[in-house]
């Protein structure tokens, strides 16, 4: 059987040595399984009945480590395969990068400018010969298997099931056999910041186990990349109580990592039994492994088994020639002493308690997870996420148990995304190395639609992860702005950022990062949009960023911050959100627009473009004309140039930056002077309408539209900001955009960005249909993870598993300040009874509790204001309105009546109606993937 191949296997069949290949085990489970009275709410759950086995004596394909259940707290994590006898927890950390062999700098072509201008004017085509010189990739720690296996005879699952129990915080496998029930479970401590995992035995048994980290070319990808030219050592320590995996970085010339490296390191402890090191009879080792190879730890007779692990990047490891000889000891010892401290703290009796480390993370996760809740009726929890998959598939329905098991799943995994920066395009998982499109934070549309439920999700840890985010980048949009554009006390994103280096290597005509202007309006929106909905705050200072290298960045004149106004903020230990992150980043992003703009280049009442050398201000009529520009990641028809001038995108992200400076600024001690970015938002490029009187990606007249793309980023005036809330004209002519739109291939960021639109649009017949083609496609994995892709053939990617918790809160609430509207966009499907309580807006204001019942037609809400303000309250499908005054803390109550239609649709109750009774049992056999591409490395599109 191929590594590819699927296998099928009912309760109580033998699965000894399948380590021979990779296969997806469907095992199955009985309704009235003892496992899930093991959950304290089986409502925030999810469980599966299969698994796919890892091997450990050749490489995996991509698609076997992604249907792993996850864990993580921001910066530590771990991906769980699940085999009963031969788990593989693949850790990771957020910062692990790849280094390549470029030169990771921004090109220095701010000379080009005047001829790129003129170009775009002239209609001529932008070409040069320039390399895509991408930045690091994200990669995997260590790989540790726990190998349980026994004789063939002794190896019969009655049962099976992993999980995710969403409100603790564990990842957990459960199985029967001959022996009785055994049971192991991890966690990603949001105290400890170390992976805690527990093994347990069932009475009258005992443990014997081998752990062992896999050599690292049984990872998917292995050969393909800079991984090839690391190198790598195993290291156990003498008392067989740790186990290490250690790699350095390769040497190349222009590396900035070449002394560096990683290493995941795991303590061992054990109740009872005896432990020892071992080296085992390997068949398959990496030449790049020189030193530790095969060895392993082999615990016998156990009682329980509990392991602490941390992965951590080492900064001086030394040089790569030296790394062969290198002590072990000294290279894991800082790290090892921190988890014995771990397990001082939790062993109060000279026993580890596994349920004291539990639950001192679960103070500080569980109450986090809860702050926002949704329900859907009375569903049944009963059912495996495999069956809920399949059912949906088949359905024109929206299951409601369904839509909340994922609601569960995507609040999840923001919470483990979330404090230390933001998710990567695979949130912060991978079990591969050179992961599709290098696992980058991609900041065109990725990054912005995984963290657009910021202001709305109720999770204060999201912004501070999201503010280091920025902070870390900072001072490199800055040298961005000066060596693209030659434009000083300015600041631009690039388009991708690898989580070090922020620099606008990629600077090709082809995909022209270099003029996309709207990247850092974007980023400072979604964070301005926090300070609306959690009001002011004070972030951290950590080794997430450096306050010495933004004393430039995050001053509001001319001169850097002195040494007396940083020890102030480091005696604080912390910035202000308002004051001394946005204002400061706001005004150096509106300079940006302020030097782009010149009334030389500028666009007449028609909608043409032009330049008149030595031109001082604007005519009659006149208005700027915004070029360069780039329409992520567009190009009009009839041209193969996409670098163009007035892209929709820059005129609204122009006048936004300016809107939302002009408000930080009214509550700054600060003199910010604004006169001249109030008169360059007057003076912005209309917006200008096709023949279909659709909004244009590009107002320039003769420029021509093209529908056929995935981006939507000329309809940034819609979501993320609320342009058309007020405006019918402008909000009749996007929706016309959005139906001429047609996504020209498979990826999901398409119809997860379309469906955020089309719920700021109120148009939830639309927002139903895209929802129907994301969840009736292949684009889950049973953890209910993602793909980039709906068919699931391309990268692991959590777009869709993040943006749907932002499609459901705008769906529900959309808010402005001084306005709350209930139920917007409700789906036509499965939602028509429910309750959703927590949700935060940018009103300043928090739906405490909201409860609707479309068949009965009403709604009813409990709304507490965090200031004292008034706030018209309403609803698009209601005819009632209040405006009602809040005093600050203050919470009332409104209840309208409906005037929608529904019909009752028929949601499955359970499982043997949400799935065949045969395959509630596992009496089938699954059958291969129809896409042949599944789980390939995408290597044509350079952007994700």
């Amino acid at each position: 059987m191929s590594a590819k191949a699927f296998r099928a296997v009912t309760a109580g069949v033998c699965i000894a040595g399948l380590l021979c290949s990779a296969a997806c085990v469907k095992v199955g489970i009985t309704r009235d399984n003892t496992a899930l009275k093991l959950f304290k709410n089986s409502e925030k759950v999810c469980f599966s009945d299969t698994y796919y086995e890892l091997l450990d004596n050749e490489k995996n394909e991509t698609d076997a480590w992604r249907h792993g259940m996850v864990s993580g707290n921001g910066e530590q994590g771990f991906i769980s395969s699940g085999s009963p006898y031969a788990d593989s927890l693949i850790f990771q950390n957020i910062h692990f990068v790849m280094p390549n062999r470029n030169k990771l700098v921004t090109p220095d072509s701010a000379d080009e400018l005047d001829k790129v201008r003129q170009a775009v004017v002239k209609g001529e085509a932008v070409a040069d010969a320039q390399t895509y010189d991408d930045v690091y990739a994200f990669h995997p720690g260590g790989a540790l298997r726990l190998d349980s296996r026994r004789p063939e005879e002794k190896q019969k699952v009655r049962e099976y099931l992993r999980y995710t129990d969403y409100e603790t915080g564990e990842v957990g496998v459960y199985f029967t056999d001959a022996y009785g029930m055994w049971e192991r479970k991890s966690f990603t401590s949001f105290a400890d910041n170390a992976v805690v995992t527990a093994l347990t035995s069932p009475s009258g048994s005992r443990i014997n186990t081998t752990i062992t980290f896999d050599d690292p070319g049984v990872l998917a990808n292995f050969g393909e990349g800079s991984e090839a030219d690391c190198r790598y050592k195993t290291y156990v320590s003498p008392r067989a109580d740790c186990i290490a995996f250690i790699g350095h970085y390769p040497d190349y010339a222009e590396s900035e990592l070449s002394e560096s490296g990683w290493a995941t390191i795991t303590y061992v402890l054990t109740d009872g039994g005896n432990q020892k090191q071992i080296k085992l009879e390997r068949t398959f080792q990496s030449e790049q492994v020189v030193s530790g190879g095969a060895l392993g730890i082999r615990i016998e007779n156990a009682y329980g088994v509990y392991l602490i692990t941390r992965s951590v990047r080492l900064e001086e490891l030394g040089a790569l020639s030296a790394f062969k000889s290198a002590s072990a000891d000294r290279i894991v010892g800082d790290t090892l002493a921190e988890l014995k401290k771990i397990e001082e703290t939790y062993s109060p009796n000279g026993y580890f308690d596994y349920t004291a480390a539990l639950t001192a993370h679960g103070k500080i996760y569980t109450p986090q997870f809860n702050s926002e809740s949704l329900t859907l009726g009375n569903t049944d929890n009963a059912v495996v996420n495999d069956a809920l998959l399949k059912t949906q598939r088949k359905s024109d329905q929206l299951l409601s148990a369904l839509a909340v098991r994922e609601y569960c799943a995507a609040r999840y995994v923001q919470l483990c995304c979330a404090g230390t920066s933001v998710p990567r395009l695979c949130g912060m998982w991978t079990g591969e190395f050179s992961p599709g499109w290098g696992g980058k934070y991609t900041m065109d549309a990725n990054v912005n639609l995984q963290t657009a439920s910021l202001a709305s999700a109720n999770l204060k840890k999201s912004v501070v992860g999201y503010a280091n985010f920025i902070l870390r980048q900072a001072p490199a949009w800055a040298e961005n702005a000066l060596l693209t554009h030659g434009f000083t006390d300015a600041l631009q994103a690039p388009v991708n950022f690898d989580g070090d280096n922020a620099c606008l290597t990629e600077s090709c005509y082809s995909y022209p990062f270099r003029y996309f202007n709207a990247g850092a309006a974007w980023l400072l929106h979604t964070l301005y949009e926090a300070l609306q909905a959690y009001g002011d705050m004070q972030i951290p200072l950590s080794d997430e960023f450096d306050l010495q290298a933004l004393k430039s960045v995050l001053s509001l004149n001319d001169e850097p911050l002195d040494e007396d106004a940083l020890a102030s903020i480091a005696e604080r230990g912390s910035l202000d959100l308002r004051e001394e992150i946005l204002l400061p980043l706001l005004k150096r992003t509106a300079n940006y627009w302020r030097q782009l703009l010149s009334p030389a280049y500028y666009t007449d009442k028609n909608g043409e473009i032009h330049y008149k050398a030595g031109k001082s201000s604007l005519g009659a009529g006149e208005t700027y004309c915004i070029v360069p520009g780039y329409s992520p990641e567009n190009t009009p028809t009839g041209t193969d140039c996409p670098v163009t001038a007035n892209a929709a995108i820059d005129i609204a992200a122009c006048r936004d930056t300016i809107n939302m400076l002009l408000d930080v600024a009214q509550y700054s001690r600060a003199e910010i002077e604004t006169d001249s970015f109030a008169e360059i938002s007057e003076n912005l490029p209309q917006y200008l309408y096709d023949e279909s009187g659709a909004l244009k990606e590009w107002a320039v007249d003769g420029v021509k539209e093209n529908n056929a793309h995935r981006h939507y980023s000329h309809l940034y005036c819609v979501w993320p900001l609320s342009e058309t809330q007020h405006d019918k004209k402008l909000r009749e002519a996007a929706a016309q955009a959005l139906r001429n739109r047609t996504p020209e291939n498979g990826a999901s960021h398409a119809l997860v960005h379309a469906a955020l639109i089309a719920a700021r649009l109120k148009d939830n017949e639309t927002l139903t249909d895209l929802l129907l083609q994301l969840e009736n496609s292949g684009i889950r994995y049973d953890s209910l993870l993602t793909n980039h892709d709906l068919n699931g053939g391309s990268a692991y990617c959590t777009d869709y598993a993040l943006g749907y918790l932002s499609i459901i809160n705008e769906a529900l609430v959309y808010a402005e300040p001084g306005e709350i509207e209930l139920l917007p966009s409700v789906p036509l499907s499965g939602f028509n009874v429910g309750s959703l309580s927590g949700l935060t807006t940018a009103a300043g204001a928090t739906v405490k509790l909201m409860s609707w019942d479309l068949g009965a037609k009403f709604v009813i809400a409990d709304i507490t204001s965090a200031s004292e303000q008034d706030i018209r309250i309403s609803s698009p499908i209601s005819d009632d309105e209040e405006k009602l005054h809040f005093n600050a803390g203050e919470t009332k109550t409104v209840k309208f009546d409906l005037n929608i239609e529904v019909e009752a649709a028929e949601q499955p109750a359970s499982a043997e109606e949400a799935e065949t009774p045969e395959a509630v049992t596992g009496d089938e056999t699954i059958a291969e993937p129809a896409d042949e591409t599944a789980g390939e490395t995408p290597t044509e599109d350079t952007a994700a």
